[in-house]
């Protein structure tokens, strides 16, 4: 009896032990993309620094963003292809090898088109970490645990936007630009440590091969969304815009046709045949647009409308960014017991209600700041919980096609959210200006002020169908 209660013990120890293990090893790969959002939301409070020094407009200091944007979107959908060929340990060692030489480059820049090179490779490794960290999580992790799991990624991916425009702020004031990459090699270091050590060697015995064609339509398709969206500034209506988009849009319809009649497609899109993947990856594509676009508009309106310096931008957003990082393993232990249906109805009534509150109340910063907090709250419930039970639909062979599909959607709609956000605050402030019979700076405050709230009325018509949209989603109904 007493070598049965021995062995009773042991069982969940080590259980416990490899919980444990998983975790730092699904951290250790988080590290990555914490780090490719820190240096992204770092860096754009330098971007006035960055046009004098280098003699650039800011319609050129922009593709530092989207350049970033625009290769994951590329790259992510061919994510499936690397887990199905390479071991997991081998492919996070090459993610965070090349990030690390992409930060070295960024770190040590001399001109701008080393800095663009630099992001561009910093989007190479996360285009492969951030879908083998899903994966790892869909293979090793109960389905019962997933939400706690997924909400200590969101703990650790979170803290990145709200850390980032503080940190960016204190390191120019006080070195200067280059020393956000310089201070990101030893993290990047021990994460090379502990996912070496930690992470489990998964190999998939599947092997697929590569339809160009398919990698051909997906390239076309993501580059004309993405650039078509981030030159909006020109208009909706113009004739550039409309071709990209136009043309994004058709190349994406045949990548879709084509995948359905490959024997073995190159992502399988069939996974939007799950109502359940198709709603979760609407909400998750809506608050990623709506958390987006409010991190862009509301700095720009706290320094131009209000007249505060943007440190004091980037202080009045910490709180907020702050509660969402910490609310996320808060969110995902609620979902393992209750599902996802009241977390993300809850969340998107908070997006609701304060939206309608950024579009017709005028504010001061203090109130600003609380009614953005409230924002970030509810935003804490909707985009990991949802993304979790959305993966929790499917059947494990389609584990690393929806990883994917959910990466490629997140980078495309942040894309669409920020430019859609600039869009409209610049026609609508513009729109508002030309009622002036002279420029003055009461004048920009107030036209600033009124596209800001033309911009939230979009995003909250967004929100509410978000919310009509919750009232859809169960719970998922296969075990892992």
């Amino acid at each position: 009896m007493m070598n049965c209660k021995s062995k009773d013990i042991e069982i969940p120890a080590q259980a416990h032990l490899s919980d444990r293990n998983i975790m730092i090893a699904v951290v250790s790969i988080a590290i990555v993309t914490f780090i490719g959002i820190l240096s992204e939301t770092a860096l754009n409070i330098a971007y006035a620094l960055l046009m004098n020094e280098f003699g650039i407009s800011a319609s050129v200091i922009q593709w530092l963003t989207t350049g970033y944007l625009l290769a994951l979107s590329i790259l992510l959908p061919l994510s499936p292809l690397f887990v199905r060929h390479f071991r997991t340990k081998t492919l996070f060692q090459a993610a965070v090898t090349i990030f690390t030489f992409g930060t070295l480059l960024c770190a040590f820049t001399l001109n701008f088109e080393m800095l663009f090179l630099g992001r561009i490779v910093q989007a190479i490794g996360t285009s492969i970490s951030f879908p083998l960290m899903m994966n790892i999580i869909l293979e090793k992790i109960p389905v019962a645990r997933r939400g706690k799991c997924m909400g200590i990624v969101g703990l650790v991916t979170s803290f990145a936007p709200a850390l980032g425009p503080t940190f960016g702020g204190f390191v120019i004031e006080w070195i200067n630009w280059h020393w956000i990459f310089i201070s990101m090699l030893p993290i990047l270091v021990v994460s090379f440590i502990l996912g070496s050590k930690y992470i489990p060697d998964i190999h998939s015995k599947e092997k697929k091969s590569i339809d160009y064609l398919s990698v051909l339509l997906s390239t076309i398709a993501f580059v004309g969304i993405v650039y078509g969206v981030s030159i909006s500034d020109l208009g909706w209506s113009s004739p550039a815009v409309l071709s990209y988009i136009i043309m994004g849009g058709l190349s994406l319809a045949a990548f879709a046709y084509r995948q359905l009649r490959l024997a073995k497609p190159l992502i399988q899109v069939r996974v939007f045949s799950n109502s359940m993947f198709t709603i979760g990856a609407c909400i998750v594509m809506i608050s990623m647009m709506t958390v987006l676009a409010a991190g862009f508009v509301l700095p720009l309106y706290i320094q131009k409308s209000l007249g505060y310096a943007s440190i004091a931008a980037a202080l009045a957003m910490l709180p907020g960014a702050i509660v969402n990082g910490i609310m996320s393993p808060v969110a995902g232990k609620f979902y393992d017991k209750h599902g996802p249906r009241l977390l993300l109805f809850i969340g998107f009534l908070l997006l609701s209600i304060t939206l309608l509150l950024f579009s017709f109340v005028s504010i001061t910063l203090f109130e600003l700041t609380i009614i953005y907090t409230v924002f970030m709250f509810g935003a804490s419930m909707l985009a990991m919980p949802a993304q979790t039970n959305s993966l929790n639909q499917l059947p494990r062979q389609y584990y690393a096609d929806g990883a994917a599909i959910m990466g490629t959607l997140q980078q495309v709609a942040g894309a669409v959210g920020t430019a859609l956000a600039s869009s409209l605050l610049t026609i609508n402030s513009v729109k508002y200006s030309q009622s002036f019979s002279s420029v003055t700076a009461d004048g920009i405050a107030q036209s600033i002020a009124f596209g800001t709230q033309q911009n939230f009325i979009v995003f909250l018509i967004l929100s509410v169908i978000g919310l009509i949209l919750t009232l859809f989603v169960r719970k998922n109904t296969i075990s892992a």
